[in-house]
């Protein structure tokens, strides 16, 4: 029992010494960051999806945007025609 005991007082330590570096992590970011965060935070909220799914799906969509803007300017500066 005293081995158990010892175990769980360390993995204690541990989840308090993790959640410390989250405090200080999140006392780090400024206001915008903290903003996008929460702003992010209420997404995952609404779908019913983990948070790498979500992360992935707005990836792929900002790449797609960046790609059709890509495309505008080429098409406005005459190198590409559609």
């Amino acid at each position: 029992m005293d081995s158990k005991e010892r175990e769980l007082e360390q993995r204690e330590k541990a989840l308090e010494e993790r959640e410390k570096k989250l405090e200080k992590r999140g006392k780090k970011l400024g206001f915008f960051s903290q903003a996008v965060k929460d702003k992010k935070e209420s997404w995952y909220d609404r779908v019913n999806v983990s948070v790498k799914t979500m992360d992935k799906v707005i990836g792929v969509i900002t790449l797609l945007l960046i790609i059709v803007v890509v495309l505008i300017v080429l098409e406005a500066t005459g190198v590409f025609k559609l």
